[in-house]
């Protein structure tokens, strides 16, 4: 039988890391929001002065908006756990989805499944491979257009109550339906709002390309939380979900999900507390975690070629 949190940490303890802190909360998302306008900012002023560093701050600040989304702060808004007032966290959670053109009803039932039944047949989130090959590696390294397509399509069809099938479409769930027309407002509300202030077509441009462009790190990190592990499914989570040590930085706009077996061992646990759960586990000798840089450089790889073979 898989070791259950509360055979690990004593009862007060485990009070206080289940607790949210809006101090620390609404401190990273300001940092969030300031580091994103600061970059985009940068990245209009040299729109006219040098298109390099124009392209370099674009591109920075996209790798920093893909963590809006489920491999970032998103999935964490969805937990709830975040923010102290449950509305707080479902209101953030819908904008992170939007940010990043996601519909918040797929994933919601999706990772729902996903934390319960982790390597079932049907977890599509366990067994979920994203596409390495050459050119796929490419368009997450630059503009993703094959993604800007799929999303807008999927988007404006849900939005319109459909869902396609093989043999043509069925009717969407009148939930997803509401969430996608939600999403084509925010979107346009946006635009509106950036070019009413700033009346240069290369900044709505910017801004719409910006959750399809840089993913590469993003998808990376959110490959390595389970892939190869499928066979520890049995043994609980710290076996059959990966830790990986990363720079703060990368932590912080991770929001902590480098300690994943940590989060699926206690879903409950704020991101921004998981390396003191970290700290206790590995301590009583329970989990080790990966060499990032071994990891990323060599190891990811070797388990990707073996999921594309099959093995």
């Amino acid at each position: 039988m898989s070791l259950r949190i509360q055979h690990i940490v004593a009862r007060d303890a485990l009070n206080f890391l289940t607790r949210p802190s809006n101090f620390i909360a609404w401190g990273h998302l300001s940092i969030r929001i300031a580091g994103e306008a600061l970059l985009f900012t940068a990245a209009l002023y040299f729109l006219e002065r040098s298109m390099v560093l124009c392209v370099l701050f674009f591109y920075a600040c996209a790798i920093w908006h893909s963590f809006w989304g489920y491999a970032g702060l998103g999935h964490e808004l969805f937990h709830a756990r975040v923010f102290s007032a449950r509305w707080l966290n479902k209101a953030g959670f819908h904008i992170a989805s939007y940010l990043t053109w996601n519909n918040p009803e797929f994933f919601c039932n999706s990772h729902n499944h996903h934390h319960q039944f982790a390597f079932a047949q049907d977890d599509a989130e366990g067994f979920s491979r994203q596409n390495w090959g050459w050119f796929s590696i490419v368009c997450y390294l630059s503009v993703d257009l094959p993604l800007v397509v799929r999303r807008l399509y999927y988007v404006a069809i849900n939005a319109a109550g459909l869902l396609p099938r093989a043999n043509g479409y069925m009717r969407v769930d009148p939930s997803i339906r509401k969430q996608s027309q939600k999403m084509l407002v925010f979107h346009v509300l946006i635009q509106c709002a950036i070019w009413l202030s700033l009346s240069q077509w290369q900044a709505n441009l910017m801004w719409f390309l910006m959750p399809f462009s840089g993913q590469f790190l993003n998808r990376l990190l959110a490959q390595s939380q389970h892939i190869g592990l499928a066979g520890f499914k049995e043994s609980g989570p710290l076996q059959y979900a990966r830790t990986v040590r990363l720079p703060a930085i990368l932590e912080f706009l991770y929001a902590g999900m480098n300690f994943h077996a940590e989060h699926h061992l206690a879903p409950a646990i704020p991101y921004y507390k998981l390396q003191l759960l970290h700290a206790q586990l590995t301590e009583k000798k329970l989990l080790t975690s990966s060499n990032a840089y071994s990891f990323f450089i060599h190891d990811i790889w070797h388990e990707i070629r073996n999921a594309q073979a099959g093995t």
